[in-house]
């Protein structure tokens, strides 16, 4: 721009080089808004220019220091892509939960963690929550005739992935929300899935303040007057008897030890064969990479989570040497991983063999399960958990911790009838 120019660049209503730009839209309010946005926060901006070469704006705010710590790798690198989303954002975002009984959900994820991790961050809406750990569970569901408010659905899943669940479920006639579930949010990638029977996506890690706007706008905002008022009476008459969100506990660190392990071995299984990778094993390759991205980083592993994915983004990419060198050194890390997670064996003195209390706790899940009330039978499951079993029993408890995150009360009831049957 010239000088003449550069001082009418923030006139209202004022554009250059018409014939140039004669294609381009606008009114020429752009930088007259831009500078009053910029004054509204205290700043000041300023423009150094040379016709027919280019021109630099630079923007100054004042900023107060939250304080004296480092800022850190994770947070510089979400500030530079725009992400304001963070895990230490999101503990203390400020966000009204409205109750919401009425409402329910699914939760499609093939990886256990995050349905833990979903479920945890929905529980205080106090909302019926199921969940299935492959599209092809979600599909049975949907045959079975049920039907949700919100279908929150995993983007990259092995076998068969969000897209193509989504399509057979609309297919069938399936005509309420699906919102779909992705640690892939990049520019544009909500038109792929408003075009593929989405309703909308939200990024994973979840961030508490998308959830809560998907859960207002798709589920309490359809509701009428009289239903919300009676929620919030309902829960005015709870507040103080209802337990907010477990932390995550021994089922949690049970969940991530099966979900590592099961990606471990698929990681291996490719890398072994130290190239050239199929389609189909590169294919396998990312999507269990894409996993463990965002297991990794519900437990605060960023680091490792980062490495992840790089390899993830090799897979996609079909970077040979970057999968054969960057897996070994990744799957050491992850081992190690397990390990720290995966619940420590209390000593054997300390094993309870109260054989009647055990078959008790039993009944009651089995009649919780009957009665489809996964609260009662978690709160049962939660009993036995606080001792340590024999290796049949153990081994039970955790058969029915997977059975029962997927909300499979029939499987659960089969599972406790057999092992009551052997025990007798």
């Amino acid at each position: 721009m010239t000088q003449e120019q550069i001082g009418k660049l923030f006139d209202e209503y004022s554009r250059f080089n018409l014939e140039a730009n004669r294609t381009t839209e606008g009114t020429g309010l752009g930088m007259s808004i831009t500078r009053n946005l910029v004054r509204m926060m205290g700043g000041q901006i300023s423009v150094e220019s040379e016709a027919g070469k280019g021109s630099s704006f630079t923007v100054r705010l004042p900023q107060g220091a939250a304080g004296g710590g480092t800022l850190g790798k994770e947070a510089a690198d979400n500030l530079h892509r725009f992400r304001t989303g963070g895990r230490a954002q999101m503990k203390g975002a400020q966000v009204t939960r409205d109750p919401m009984p009425y409402g329910s959900v699914l939760i499609v994820d093939d990886v256990e963690t995050n349905i833990y991790v979903a479920k945890g961050l929905m529980a205080p809406y106090g909302l019926k929550i199921d969940s299935a750990g492959s599209g092809f569970a979600a599909i049975d569901k949907v045959k079975g005739g049920r039907e949700y408010d919100v279908v929150f659905m995993d983007h990259m899943m092995p076998q068969m992935d969000g897209i193509e669940t989504v399509r057979r479920i609309r297919q069938m006639g399936y005509k309420a929300p699906i919102v779909a579930l992705t640690a892939n949010a990049v520019a544009g990638q909500s038109e792929v899935f408003l075009s593929s029977g989405f309703d909308g996506f939200i990024s994973k890690p979840i961030d508490v303040r998308q959830l809560n706007a998907i859960l207002n706008r798709l589920v309490r905002d359809k509701q009428p007057p009289e239903v919300l008022e009676a929620a919030k009476r309902e829960a005015e008459s709870k507040k103080g008897q209802a337990s907010p969100a477990p932390p995550p506990g021994p089922d949690f660190a049970e969940a991530f030890a099966r979900d590592a392990s099961k990606s471990l071995a698929a990681l291996e299984a490719v890398v072994s064969k130290q190239g050239p990778y199929s389609e189909s094993d590169l294919r396998t390759y990312t999507i269990h990479a894409h996993g463990m991205k965002s297991a990794l980083a519900n437990i605060g592993m960023r680091d490792l989570s980062s490495d992840a994915a790089r390899l993830e983004q090799a897979g996609r990419s079909g970077d040979a040497e970057a999968v054969s060198e960057g897996t070994p050194p990744f799957l050491a890390a992850l081992r190690a991983a397990i390990a720290e997670m995966a619940p420590k064996a209390e000593p054997s003195g300390q094993v309870n063999e109260d054989a009647g209390f055990f078959r008790g706790k039993l009944l009651e899940i089995r009649e919780a399960c009957e009665g489809y009330d996964e609260g009662a039978a978690d709160a049962a499951l939660s009993e036995l958990k606080k001792d340590a079993w024999p290796p049949g029993a153990s081994a039970l408890l955790g058969g029915i911790s997977e059975r029962l995150l997927h909300s499979d009360f029939d499987e659960t009831v089969a599972a406790i009838d057999a092992y009551l049957r052997g025990s007798q």
